[in-house]
């Protein structure tokens, strides 16, 4: 049949006289917000058939929305993955302050659960507790995905991709210096953005910083190969380097180069033999600049 853990704020209980009904497992937090979609579904990954939140009267708007948003991110991953049923609810102030109503809300029907409940330790990292409540419940999923992606929403989604316009970005790599989960990296061999799936939290501070606007996120659980996939570096946008007129020697990418001189070519200070040397290495335009007999210098001054 399934048990349904009740998240109860300190000091709220389920009222007499209808009590908690025998599956129903209440668990006191201090906060309704101090538990999330890591702890969810943990819970149901470890037996849990639903994951009920009894609000208090004091949470913030703020905190109502955001466990309101972590709830839909849940639940469309419990449904993605094939679990019929509806797994997690909040059940708000005015229905725990009438027994009846509250008695008939956890009369609700079980959802479906795991077949073998995992017996992973809650860790203090969320992340890897979310990844290890993930990897069950792809295990344990009553039958094989039909997509190779659950599609998430946008709000509250710790998982997803990123969408990188090839048009418009130069490779400048902004995004690598910004992303605080090393999702995004480069190539020291070659001009390449690459990307790690399972490390993106969906912040946004790639697409923000991007100087080119040529990111948008993509939030989504990835299922190919199993779910292995998203742990691996996978090459998002790549470029011809740009070689040195005078050695051959790569540095930056074409497009980067090209829209460089474009941007600077009405410039008084980049003109002529001055406009040739943004086409030289750092090396090269050293070489240049001393061995130019017209050159002005500062001794000369």
């Amino acid at each position: 049949d399934g048990y349904l853990y009740a998240v109860i704020a300190a000091g709220r209980g389920l009222m007499p006289p209808y009590g908690e009904r025998a599956r129903v497992l209440p668990v006191a937090v201090w906060h309704t917000a101090s538990v999330g979609i890591d702890l969810w579904l943990s819970a149901l990954a470890q037996g849990a058939s639903q994951v009920w939140v009894l609000l208090s009267d004091e949470e913030a708007p703020q905190y109502r929305q955001a466990l309101v948003d972590q709830m839909e991110v849940a639940q469309a991953l419990m449904t993605g993955l094939g679990y019929g049923g509806e797994h997690l609810r909040l059940i708000d102030t005015n229905e725990a302050d009438d027994p009846r109503t509250l008695d008939t809300a956890l009369r609700r029907a079980p959802a479906g659960g795991v077949a073998r409940a995992a017996a992973f330790a809650v860790q203090a990292d969320k992340r890897a507790t979310l990844d290890m409540a993930i990897a069950h419940l792809l295990a344990q999923a009553p039958s094989a995905p039909v997509d190779e992606t659950v599609a998430l929403p946008a709000a509250g989604s710790p998982f997803g991709s990123l969408i990188v316009d090839t048009d418009k970005c130069t490779l400048c790599l902004s995004c690598v210096g910004a992303c605080p989960e090393a999702a995004l990296a480069d190539n020291a061999e070659k001009p390449q953005l690459r990307f790690i799936e399972k490390n993106c939290v969906q912040c946004g501070l790639c697409a923000s910083t991007c100087p080119e606007d040529a990111i948008t996120l993509l939030p989504r659980l990835w299922l190919a190969d199993g779910g292995k996939a998203r742990h691996a570096a996978r090459v998002l946008h790549e470029a011809e380097p740009w070689r040195c007129v005078k050695c051959s020697k790569p540095f930056g990418t074409l497009r980067a180069i090209e829209s460089m001189m474009a941007k600077l070519a009405g410039h008084a200070a980049f003109q002529g033999a001055a406009a040739e040397r943004l086409k030289m290495c750092s090396d090269c335009r050293v070489v240049d600049m001393y061995s130019n007999p017209d050159e002005v210098r500062i001794q000369d001054l």
